[in-house]
């Protein structure tokens, strides 16, 4: 009876733990509820001379992967111009997770809303290809998955934003007022964000000015922003079971 009590008890954290780690990697957090916002700087612009962007991630300590950003450049999608950029992660944490992501992301270049979101998953050995696509004028989201020849329509206040978008492309435009709620809107839930305060992040070979954001929804989490071009430098994400941080590689 305690084993089998200790195995529910395992499973059940185990399922709580992916759930939060899709929500992460695959559309959760992002961007406000302000309509038609704009960059300050370009995307392509914040990757400069750098072909890439890492960051690494840490569970309790752990090194537990790899998350890496590439610029692609801009395609049409559906008669729009859309910025495109790829994300691969590779995270095992314990034997609560074993994922490998390599999303493409697409982004309106006038308004940095996403248009679609293509997904090649792979947990526990298991592929699959999800596929999002945003309809931003009547306020829905298409998720197809392909595998199993199955579709579903979420429909949300406008605009829709996905957590790829805001967390690591912050809109710089965005006044960022202390101790004001800024609220978002996501597929399946909305989240506050919080500057609470400006400050001063020691990294591995320098110390870096950011804004330090809280953010509440599903889980808590924690965003240290760049002050010169509000990239972001750490997040933090709070679990029952510990803590998850992301840390950018500064070369």
């Amino acid at each position: 009876m305690i084993s089998i009590r200790k195995f529910g008890y395992v499973n059940t954290i185990r399922i709580r733990f992916m759930h939060f780690l899709g929500l992460f990697f695959f559309s959760m957090f992002v961007l406000p509820g302000f309509l038609n916002t704009v960059l300050g700087k370009n995307i392509e612009e914040k990757f400069e001379d750098k072909k890439k962007m890492i960051y690494n991630v840490y569970f309790n300590g752990i090194p537990s992967g790899v998350i890496e950003w590439e610029y692609l450049g801009i395609e049409v999608v559906k008669g729009k111009n859309a910025h495109v950029l790829s994300l691969d992660a590779d995270t095992k944490i314990l034997k609560l997770l074993n994922l490998t992501s390599n999303d493409k992301v697409f982004l309106d270049v006038e308004t940095y809303l996403p248009l679609r979101v293509e997904r090649d998953v792979t947990c526990f050995g298991k592929k699959e290809f999800i596929e999002e696509i945003y309809n931003q004028e009547k306020g829905f989201v298409k998720i197809l998955r392909h595998n199993f020849k199955k579709e579903k329509i979420i429909y949300q206040d406008v605009p829709i934003q996905n957590i790829l978008a805001l967390l690591y492309f912050f809109p710089e435009n965005i006044a960022l007022k202390q101790g004001e709620w800024m609220s978002f809107n996501l597929p399946t839930q909305k989240v506050k964000m919080k500057l609470l305060k400006e400050r001063v992040l020691k990294m591995e070979k320098e110390a870096k000015n950011t804004y330090f954001i809280i953010g509440r929804g599903a889980k808590r989490f924690n965003l240290w922003l760049d002050k010169d071009d509000r990239m972001p430098l750490r997040l933090e994400f709070i679990l029952p079971v510990g803590k998850v941080i992301i840390k950018r590689v500064i070369s």
